[in-house]
């Protein structure tokens, strides 16, 4: 997240023109405070999607701040010294962010290996690409959602963002001086980042589909970029250096007028829409990245009536600290959130972990943030002659960071031994012991101590022709026990889909010759489509399909209106039948991951019983 990159107004970083004296590039508090209002919204948001539905603006506020301050910052150097130091520059991006995040990273899995052992697994998967800073994009690669609402949230989801803006501050620093380098207008600069922005806006807006889960435009660099590139162009436009102060502290001018109007779309989005509003995408986060502009450019005006409104003391507190909180909140609301519950589910609980992150954020400026920074820049600020003396500051430093690797270490070594004790407890592939099918007898009791055995559900053949299954996220967890059960059955299934599309599906699937004899949908866990879609996809095949329909098991208030949907269409069509998936599974949460709605391997195996029971309907 956007982090504090403002220098005091001692610092000689200044925007220069030729032959004229350099001004200090001064300190502007109304950034800390609006970096506070945006770091709130996020927090809110993942307490209770609901208490703010657009709260994860928030992220795009810092995308904002970040590439404003982060060009602002290159420019001064440029200015004041003739060149911008990469080495320098990616230095103290590293100093700025890694230890802070090893010390989340430390404490977060630690603390998971004790008190929530099941949520090791996602944590341990996500871990490498969080330090390579290439999550957005690992999370991409593995349908991550970072909208789904069903269980406690990933630990670690939320560091999407750093990787965004660490890939940008890897980039942005080498295209800006190729561009200054080709040309010295600065309004072809400006002109040249937005037109790289408009691109980013045009690749959101045509990778978005209506009805599909947005995470991989929302996680995407190449779509969520144009908000760090908009801010980049404010400062080239208007670097904070060059700002003078008006006469008056009081008087109304239009840049306030602007930065109001801008934070009063900001605070509208946040309240109104959602990541499911289709108008989002295609431009509500591109209006988003407008106003933050316009909220930015007021906030960096000296003496300006919004600047000083979001440079209270209060504001300011929290804003600087809001790098720590953004990086503690989430960990300790997943840790706090008990098994199959949402941070909704449980409120005291994710209230209580987000005043605690700001504890924690507290303690970690004062005592990891702010030293190593210190010791940073007085290391960089003194002589050749004087590095005897700033060797204590980099024995400190390497001392801090040593330590910090020796407990990664440990923690990855402690989880490793607690996975392998796991898996070697673990029955083997062909002995893992599954509950009975919808309509299989019940599981005989076993003596006391010893693990009962569920009988082994009977082979059905499957109807003869292709098989063509379309599905949400719990198709793709069962996907290979389908596969395995099902052999030559084409799936099509993503996350966070929705029982509104299956109609369209359909369609696509027949007009490109793919579309199986027999249709499997396994849709309806989030929500949006009834007897109406079901219909539509039943019309759209032709006639001739016979179709499975699988009844979803989630604990919303959905689930009973489209499993009773399912019911009635199957009784108007004698080629519809209904697998019960939510009546087999009932009862056995242990076959579920922590979210309460995702199979496991074992309950991937029990999906697949339920759907190949039910095809035994169509004759052969």
């Amino acid at each position: 997240m956007a982090d504090s990159l403002q220098a005091p107004a001692r610092h000689p970083l200044s925007h220069r023109r030729p032959h004229t004296p350099s001004r200090a590039r001064p300190y502007v508090p109304g950034l800390d405070g609006l970096r506070a209002l945006a770091v709130t919204a996020v927090v809110v948001y993942h307490v209770n999607p609901g208490w703010l539905p657009g709260g994860f603006l928030g992220v795009d506020v810092f995308f904002g701040l970040s590439g404003f301050l982060i060009t602002d910052l290159l420019l001064a150097e440029r200015e004041q010294s003739g060149r911008i130091d990469l080495r320098g520059f990616w230095l103290r991006r590293a100093r700025r962010l890694l230890p802070a995040l090893a010390v989340v990273l430390l404490v977060a899995t630690a603390t998971a290996a004790v008190v929530r052992p099941r949520r090791l697994s996602s944590a341990l998967d996500s871990l490498l690409s969080v330090a390579t800073f290439t999550n957005n994009w690992w999370q991409t690669a593995t349908d991550a959602s970072y909208f789904a609402s069903f269980g406690p949230p990933p630990l670690f989801q939320h560091l999407w963002t750093l990787s965004v803006e660490e890939q940008f501050y890897l980039l942005w620093p080498l295209m800006l001086l190729i561009l200054m380098w080709c040309v010295r207008w600065r309004g072809v600069h400006v002109a040249a980042v937005l037109v790289c922005a408009a691109v980013s806006m045009v690749a959101m807006a045509w990778l978005y589909e209506p009805g599909v889960d947005p995470s991989r435009v929302y996680f995407g660099t190449d779509t969520h970029v144009f908000p760090l590139l908009i801010g980049a162009a404010l400062a080239l436009l208007r670097p904070t250096a060059t700002l003078v102060p008006e006469h008056s502290r009081w008087a109304v001018r239009p840049v306030d007028v602007a930065g109001v109007a801008g934070l009063a779309v900001l605070a509208t989005m946040a309240c109104t829409l959602s990541e499911s509003d289709d108008v989002m995408y295609p431009g509500g986060f591109a209006v988003a990245a407008l106003a933050t502009t316009a909220v930015l450019l007021a906030s960096v005006q000296p003496l300006g009536r919004l600047a000083s409104v979001l440079g209270v003391r209060p504001l300011r507190w929290i804003g600087v600290r809001s790098y720590g909180i953004y990086l503690w909140h989430l960990p300790l609301i997943a840790l706090a959130t008990p098994d199959r519950m949402t941070p909704a589910d449980a409120p005291v609980h994710a209230i209580a972990a987000a005043v605690a992150s700001v504890g924690l954020a507290a303690l970690s400026y004062r005592w990891v943030e702010q030293p190593i920074r210190r010791w940073g820049q007085r290391n960089a600020a003194r002589p050749a002659s004087a590095c005897a003396t700033s060797a204590a500051g980099s024995r400190r430093t390497g001392a801090f960071l040593a330590g910090v690797t020796v407990g990664c270490a440990a923690t990855l070594a402690l989880v490793a031994v607690h996975a392998f004790a796991t898996t070697s407890n673990e029955p083997a592939t062909g002995e893992l012991q599954t509950p009975p099918s919808a309509h299989a007898t019940a599981r005989p009791m076993a003596p006391s101590g010893q693990t009962p055995t569920a009988p082994a559900p009977p082979q059905h053949p499957a109807p003869s022709g292709k098989i063509s299954a379309i599905g949400d996220s719990v198709m793709v967890a069962a996907a290979p026990a389908l596969k395995q059960k099902l052999p030559g059955i084409t799936v099509d299934a993503e996350v966070s889909r929705q029982l509104s599309v299956a109609p369209e599906l359909v369609k696509t699937l027949r007009r490109h010759g793919t579309l199986g004899d027999t249709v499997i949908i396994g849709l309806g866990t989030n929500g949006t489509g009834g007897k109406t879609a079901l219909e539509g996809a039943i019309n759209a095949a032709g006639p001739g399909k016979r179709f499975v329909l699988v009844t979803s098991h989630v604990s919303r208030p959905w689930q009973n209106s489209v499993n009773q949907a399912m019911d009635e269409v199957a009784s108007h069509h004698r080629n519809v039948v209904v697998a019960d998936w939510n009546k087999a599974i009932t009862g056995h949460d242990n076959l579920l991951t922590d979210d309460g709605v995702h199979p496991d391997p074992a309950g991937a195996r029990v999906y697949a019983d339920t759907v190949a029971q039910a095809l035994t309907a169509f004759p052969g």
